[in-house]
């Protein structure tokens, strides 16, 4: 394993650009035979003590039938949704497509050409807390993930670095990976950080501020916070109260953000340069909010790798706990790679149409493209080589809504495109 050990806070680019929310009780999970399931988006939305939430299985990949799905299908996406109940040709999430992929083929792209453009982040949540499975990670879990990271195939980064060089131009190594881990929890400074530090992985800390101002037992302190940062630890912001910043006010997501910053320069002397939504809910309001705040990059809890062609204010991470955090799982997120694409609709990802008109231009062939989404039944069409269109048939449900497309890559690793929409209660589509 080769470790960048520099630990920056600062110059990622030089051009501009209450305890109620704890988990109260498990959230309702099941699991199907070709893949991992979570909860519906509608749920999860309530759920305002959730911090991970994942995709209600589909009941069918957007655009495929029983016959081009035993042939074709991709593994189902690595966050939860789930290959198609109504085929049993998809791979489970611990097989590898050939690589001779029809993407791969196609495209004649090679995993050589593939390296040092694109990485992986992953989030975590709470160690060692079993009784908030949704969003506790296994101390065993953890072990068998820091031993696959060991391998000499991974490069484990500062995420700080991770977009800078991106967002540069820089090269990357293949399989760069960052490690985040959000809210703060105690445990992360008990049981995950030791685990870390003596593997000599650098880890990016997200908090919101307010739980550390409020003493609660369950959280860090600033005294904790700061000899984190003395070790090494990177802190990101993660807005003042965990608010849902989709649905207040843009002048309230301002002052949320204005008082997480102020509270970050009166106990550590620094306002954070990256941040992550919480529950993953942003908006084109909400992001501009962050931009004026002076962050450089910001992160949601959508499925996949990104490279240079992603969104800089809602990048992808993989989410982890107990119910997603077996190896085979691990591994497959850890390999991935981006499906690059452009011209994504809708932009805005707070919907302002329901059912939304999904779609992306391709930027590289891929024949094998499947979607999954977490609500609604979908038909996907292809324009040409390059468009896809996926259309539902009618509303989804408010909350979050979840759509989740893979291709093969090379050399039997998967591209992935997640995305995360907020639903508010309410809209439709114009008649």
């Amino acid at each position: 394993m080769q470790i960048d050990k520099n630990n920056s806070r600062s110059g990622l680019w030089a051009q501009p650009d209450p305890k109620r929310h704890m988990v109260r009780g498990a959230l309702l999970m099941a699991a199907t035979a070709l893949a991992f399931t979570l909860a519906a988006p509608a749920q999860a939305q309530n759920a305002q003590n959730m911090e991970i939430t994942g995709d209600a299985a589909p009941q069918k990949a957007a655009g495929s039938n029983e016959a081009t799905a035993q042939k074709a299908a991709p593994a189902a996406p690595a966050d939860g949704s789930s290959a198609p109940k109504t085929t049993s040709g998809a791979p489970s999430p611990s097989a590898s497509p050939a690589a001779t992929s029809p993407a791969a083929a196609e495209s004649g792209v090679t995993a050589k050409q593939d390296a040092g453009s694109s990485a992986v982040v992953f989030m975590y949540h709470r160690f060692d807390e079993g009784e908030y499975p949704s969003t506790n990670t296994r101390v065993d879990q953890l072990s068998a993930h820091i031993a696959e990271l060991g391998k000499s195939k991974y490069h484990v980064m500062d995420v700080g670095k991770i977009v800078a060089a991106i967002a540069n131009g820089s090269p990357l190594p293949d399989r760069a990976i960052g490690i985040t881990v959000d809210d703060a929890y105690r445990t992360f400074y008990s049981v995950a950080w030791p685990m870390f530090k003596k593997a000599g992985m650098p880890v990016t800390v997200f908090v919101s501020t307010s739980q550390l101002d409020a003493g609660y037992d369950s959280y860090m302190t600033w005294d904790m916070l700061r000899d984190l940062v003395k070790q090494g630890v990177t802190v990101g912001g993660h807005s003042d109260s965990h608010a849902h910043l989709s649905a207040i006010s843009a002048a309230e997501a301002k002052a949320e953000l204005e008082k997480s910053a102020q509270r970050f320069k009166q106990e550590l002397g620094f306002v954070p340069e990256l941040f992550a939504y919480p529950y993953g809910e942003a908006s084109s309001e909400v992001q501009q909010a962050v931009r004026d705040a002076g962050y450089k990059a910001a992160f949601g809890q959508q499925s996949g790798g990104f490279d240079k062609t992603a969104d800089r204010f809602y990048l992808p991470r993989f989410a982890l706990n107990e119910h997603y955090g077996s190896l085979d799982r691990f591994e497959l997120a850890a390999n991935s790679l981006p499906l690059d694409v452009s011209d994504l609709t809708p932009a805005n990802y707070t919907l302002t149409r329901n059912p939304p008109a999904f779609g992306f231009t391709l930027q590289q062939p891929a024949k094998d493209v499947k979607c999954y989404p977490s609500d609604g039944t979908a038909t996907m069409s292809r324009l040409g080589e390059e468009r896809v269109e996926v259309r539902l048939d009618g509303p989804v449900s408010p909350g979050r809504w979840r759509i989740n497309c893979t291709a093969g890559g090379p050399d039997g690793r998967w591209r992935w495109l997640g995305m995360l929409y907020t639903v508010p209660e309410g809209i439709k589509n114009p008649g």
